[in-house]
């Protein structure tokens, strides 16, 4: 058994050392993860950012998709990671902001990333065929949304055992372990 996952710190620490390298790592398995909101709307999308100190996670998306409506309705979320190699599951519940991205993070962008971010038409618009419309890629539809971590609960599956952690907040000190 990985001593990372037979205590609570371990625990906590081989979650950030995964959202760490899922916003660097292009095959890690926090790289996409799977969003959930206003009840069971969920998809995949792209880790941007982690940031341990401030337990917020990043996430790039089109102003106009139903997940920014979604959420500025009711800010609340939760993203779902698993591990196979490590058999490691990371549920996150977020409380979700919504921001107009920055000028320079646009303009690093190359014209592959940007058609994600198009006025018209908008995301989940009907269409005729597949290329039926000319994309137009708008700055003012590049929006960030910002999870701010309310909760993280972890599942490690072994033989052995079966462990699992609750983390309020995401912060060490209100750790507890939980049946599984």
């Amino acid at each position: 058994m990985n001593d990372d996952f037979g205590t609570l710190d371990g625990t906590l620490d081989a979650v950030w050392s995964r959202l760490s390298n899922g916003v660097t790592n292009a095959d890690a398995p926090a790289r996409t993860l799977a969003l959930a909101t206003d009840g069971p709307a969920v998809r995949m999308v792209v880790l941007r950012g982690a940031d341990r100190a401030s337990g917020t996670l990043t996430i790039w998306t089109n102003r106009a998709s139903d997940k920014v409506s979604q959420l500025a309705g009711d800010p609340r979320a939760e993203a779902l990671i698993w591990d196979s190699a490590a058999d490691f599951q990371i549920r996150l519940a977020l409380e979700v902001s919504i921001a107009r991205g920055d000028a320079g993070t646009w303009d690093a962008l190359g014209p592959g990333s940007r058609v994600n971010y198009a006025r018209v038409p908008p995301p989940g618009a009907r269409l005729a065929e597949p290329d039926a419309v000319q994309v137009q890629p708008d700055p003012a539809m590049f929006a960030v949304l910002t999870g701010r971590i309310m909760r993280i609960e972890t599942l490690h599956l072994t033989r052995e055992r079966q462990a699992r952690a609750r983390f309020p907040h995401g912060r060490l000190d209100a750790a507890h372990w939980i049946a599984p």
